[in-house]
């Protein structure tokens, strides 16, 4: 090679790394974005829960300890108030989290 062609080669070779490096960061940052948004996404859906479970529950409650009253047993009437307590404070907890987002 000639001392021309050297001088020539080298910056082109520079030129053409930097392109790549050019090409591999957008590509990355491209990828990295499109992941944000499927997290962000998938948060978001997730923050929609249904609270339906709750309230099917709390009306389960509500029957046991009506039955657990007229049968008059003690375990039963805690159990069912500690389920109705426990799906009342989901729900608030659900609904305050609804309105800090």
């Amino acid at each position: 090679m000639t001392k021309g062609a050297i001088t020539f080669f080298y910056p082109q070779k520079a030129k053409d790394t930097k392109q790549k490096l050019k090409e591999k960061v957008y590509l990355m940052k491209r990828k990295i974005k499109k992941s944000a948004y499927y997290v962000k996404e998938k948060l978001r859906r997730k923050s929609k829960i249904s609270r339906t479970g709750n309230y099917v529950s709390i009306i389960v409650g509500l029957l046991l300890l009506l039955i657990s009253w007229s049968a008059q047993s003690e375990w039963l009437m805690w159990l069912s108030t500690i389920s109705i307590f426990s799906n009342v404070f989901l729900l608030t907890i659900q609904s305050q989290k609804g309105h800090e987002c």
